[in-house]
C-alpha cells in the first residue's frame, strides 16, 4: 500500500492514561491490555543481543536490530514502513506487537538468527531473494523516510513469505509496488494465525465502498484492534492537499491504517472525525469532508482479545 509521503513520526506509543495530557481522542492509547509483558519481551531481546551466532541476514547488524527491537517493544507505534509499500504488514505488526510483545520478540529474533520465524501457527520463511539482499543498497533508495533494519526484516519477511503468484516476489526494494501489496483477507489471516485475538472479523474488500454508518458503528472497546482500509485520497482531503486525480487509482483502496478512536461525524454531518496510526505516527482528530470519506472507505478488519477475567 502507500509509502510514507513525508516524515512525521511523533513517537506516540501505546501509553498509559496519565501520559495522555490533551490527547483525549487517542482511546487506543488508554487500552493497555496485553497477553504477555514488555519485560519478558526485552529479556528475549537481551539474550538475542549477546549471541554470537552467524545470521543468514548478512547485511544486517545484530546490535542495531536488537536496539530497534527494544524500542519497538517499548513503543509499537514507532514501527516504520518508510518508503516501502508495506502498510498492511505495518498495521498488523503494530497491533500484534502491542498486544503480544513476547511473541513479537520471539518472531523477530528467531527470524534474524535462523531466517525463519513464527507468527502463531504461521511460519514466516522469506526466500533468499530477500534474506541475501543488501540492506545498505535498499536504504540508499529510500529517498524520503528510511525503514530501519529490524522493521525492514520483520515487515519484508512477512510480505515475502506470503506472496501470491500474481504479485511477484517482494525483495525489500522501495520501488516495488505490486509485490508489496496486501489484501484485507491476508491481514485477517495473519491475525487469526497469531492466536492473540479471540475473534477476527473481516469486513473490508477491494471493490465495494462500505458507507459512513459502517465506519461509525465500529466500537473501539477495550481489547479491540481495528485496521481500516481506505484510498489515501481520504487523508489528502482531510489535510487540504491535492487528491490523486488518476481515474484508475481513485477506483480502489490503497492504504491501511490502525484506528485509535471511534469514527465520529460532526453535528452537521459535513465532516467525519478520524484518528489513526500510520507511517510511524499517530494522527488525531482529522476532519474528513463527508463526501470524501464516503468515496474512499472500503471497510475494516476488527480483532478482539479474549474477554478479561
Amino acid at each position: 500500500m502507500s509509502s510514507q509521503p513525508s516524515p512525521a513520526p511523533d513517537g506516540s506509543p501505546f501509553i498509559d492514561a496519565d501520559q495522555l495530557d490533551a490527547m483525549t481522542s487517542d482511546e487506543r492509547a488508554t487500552d493497555t491490555r496485553t497477553v504477555s509483558t514488555k519485560d519478558d519481551a526485552k529479556a528475549v531481546v537481551d539474550t538475542f543481543r549477546s549471541s554470537t551466532a552467524a545470521s543468514p541476514w548478512t547485511s544486517l547488524d545484530r546490535t542495531e536490530v536488537a536496539d530497534r527491537l527494544a524500542a519497538l517493544i517499548d513503543n509499537p507505534r514507532l514501527i516504520q514502513q518508510g518508503d516501502l509499500n508495506l502498510c498492511g504488514p505495518a498495521s498488523f505488526m503494530c497491533a500484534w506487537s502491542g498486544r503480544d510483545p513476547v511473541a513479537f520478540a520471539n518472531y523477530a529474533t528467531q527470524l534474524f538468527d535462523t531466517g525463519t520465524g513464527a507468527i502463531g501457527s504461521l511460519t514466516v520463511s522469506p526466500n533468499s531473494d530477500l534474506v541475501s539482499q543488501s540492506y545498505a543498497d535498499m536504504k540508499a533508495r529510500m529517498t524520503n523516510v528510511v525503514c530501519p533494519q529490524a522493521d525492514w526484516m520483520v515487515l519484508g519477511s512477512l510480505r515475502n513469505s506470503t506472496d501470491v503468484f500474481w504479485q511477484g516476489t517482494f525483495t525489500g526494494d522501495p520501488s516495488q509496488g505490486l509485490s508489496a501489496m496486501t489484501r484485507p483477507e491476508e491481514i485477517a489471516s495473519w491475525m487469526q494465525s497469531a492466536g492473540t485475538w479471540a475473534t477476527v472479523n473481516n469486513e473490508a474488500n477491494w471493490a465495494t465502498l462500505k458507507g459512513i454508518p459502517h465506519a461509525t458503528n465500529l466500537i473501539q472497546a477495550e481489547g479491540t484492534d481495528i485496521v481500516f482500509l481506505i484510498n489515501a485520497n481520504m487523508l489528502k482531503a482531510a489535510q487540504g492537499l491535492t487528491m490523486d486525480g488518476n481515474w484508475i487509482s481513485k477506483q480502489f483502496p490503497n492504504h491501511f491504517v490502525l484506528l485509535v478512536n471511534e469514527v465520529v461525524p460532526s453535528a452537521d454531518q459535513t465532516t467525519i472525525g478520524l484518528s489513526f496510526w500510520t507511517w510511524g505516527t499517530t494522527m488525531l482528530d482529522l476532519k474528513v469532508p463527508s463526501k470524501d470519506f464516503l468515496n474512499n472507505y472500503y471497510g475494516a478488519i476488527t480483532a478482539r482479545l479474549p474477554p478479561s477475567n
